[in-house]
């Protein structure tokens, strides 16, 4: 080899110390600059999850319905399973189903019925603290009263978590009788012999439509946290609209224990008393420190499935007149869905 290549070899280019800086920065603003985007991307394939699961839950009680010819209970009785309970078999899940006697309690079902997950029922947007309610004796994390003190789990058996709620009433003001009460889709149905029930509704009693009448929707963190989604003791349905507190109390298991009835006529069940109606208007959820109802960890919305079993995402901001709206079942008022 020459001198002269010799010398040409040794004298290549490289990158200084300044330079390698250079670039690292550069990266660094660049993917400080994507995170965001991919965060966002996340979120959207786990809300579109969750809009599937509000669909799959439709699919199912539509199915109950066909085979029934009535919408499932909100709950069979104090105690009893819920809606989530009876349309097992109709997600798949037929072996949860075999292992549950529905003539008994919630509370004396075997093991393997309360604690088997059920991956349509929870919402990928949520991070659960445990895979199983908080017993009454426990702390529910990040959940406070109105005065500050920790909240105790609502729940007195061990059960799986739901992140989603049957949508029972709005409790509107006025006189009236059962269907009054409970003007939702899907509602506590009529006791008979043997612990056996019959529903008092169907899709054909859903008069204002069923593209136009609420069926199933995201609950709170709250909700989700203190009882069992199958646990028909602690988990009655979710609730708009604030009414007649005696009827309410009255229908509620415990005389409506956990829920708070301090705030003001025309408020949302559950809602904090400290805040106003306009502040809470959807009940939602967004620090887990208030008690509702409903709520969705979603920006913005919470996802729910219309009694003509498609979903969509309500804005949390609409207002809970016009929410009203789409729970009740026959009312006969029809609010256009650009509403929501």
């Amino acid at each position: 080899m020459s001198a002269l290549s010799l010398h040409r070899s040794n004298g290549r280019c490289a990158f200084t110390l300044v330079e390698l800086l250079v670039v690292i920065a550069i990266i660094g603003i660049l993917v400080a600059l994507l995170l965001p985007a991919v965060q966002a991307a996340r979120e959207a394939a786990r809300r579109s999850q969750c809009l599937n699961n509000c669909r799959q839950i439709g699919i199912a009680v539509h199915m109950y319905h066909d085979t029934t010819n009535e919408l499932p209970p909100s709950r069979m009785w104090d105690g009893g399973f819920t809606w989530a309970g009876v349309v097992l078999p109709y997600l798949e899940q037929a072996n949860v189903r075999d292992l549950a006697d529905f003539t008994k309690d919630f509370a004396d079902q075997p093991d393997a019925v309360k604690e088997t997950q059920i991956p349509t029922f929870l919402c990928p947007s949520r991070s659960h603290d445990l895979p199983y309610n908080y017993l009454r004796s426990e702390v529910i994390p990040n959940v406070t009263k109105a005065n500050g003190s920790p909240h105790n789990g609502g729940g007195t058996t061990r059960g799986i978590l739901g992140d989603y709620a049957c949508i029972s009433s709005t409790f509107r003001s006025g006189t009236g009788g059962f269907d009054h009460a409970f003007d939702g889709a899907i509602i506590l149905p009529k006791l008979k012999s043997g612990r056996r029930f019959k529903a008092r509704t169907s899709l054909a009693k859903i008069t204002d439509g069923t593209s136009n009448t609420f069926m199933i929707g995201e609950n709170s963190y709250w909700m989700s946290a203190r009882a069992s989604i199958y646990d028909g003791n602690d988990n009655p349905g979710a609730i708009l609209g604030m009414g007649n507190k005696a009827r309410i109390k009255a229908a509620l298991p415990g005389d409506g224990r956990g829920v708070n009835f301090t705030q003001a006529e025309g408020g949302a069940v559950g809602s904090d008393p400290t805040k106003s109606q306009t502040d809470d208007k959807l009940c939602v959820d967004g620090t887990k420190n208030c008690p509702f109802w409903f709520g969705g960890d979603h920006t913005g919305v919470i996802n729910v499935t219309m009694c003509d079993g498609s979903s969509r995402a309500v804005n949390k901001d609409i207002d809970l007149v016009i929410l009203e709206d789409f729970v009740t079942r026959a009312s006969g008022e029809v609010t256009a869905m650009d509403e929501l």
